[in-house]
């Protein structure tokens, strides 16, 4: 028996981010926080050096949880 799917595409899927706009979204961040002399924990670079790895590796999409 044919089953349509919920979400055609990934974009469209609720339970799914974009790791490219994780990544702008968070160097935007760390760019504003550093442009302005505020504190960048090192969790959040960590984050960055991750993503950016991630996108390196050909990883599209991630999960939200």
């Amino acid at each position: 028996m044919y089953r349509p799917i919920m979400h055609p595409t990934n974009d469209k899927d609720p339970r799914l981010v974009s790791v490219a706009d994780k990544l702008s979204t968070l160097t935007r961040q760390i760019d504003h926080a550093d442009w302005h002399d505020k504190p960048v924990t090192n969790s959040q670079r960590d984050k960055l050096a991750t993503l950016r790895q991630s996108v390196r590796d050909g990883k599209l999409w991630t999960p939200k949880f």
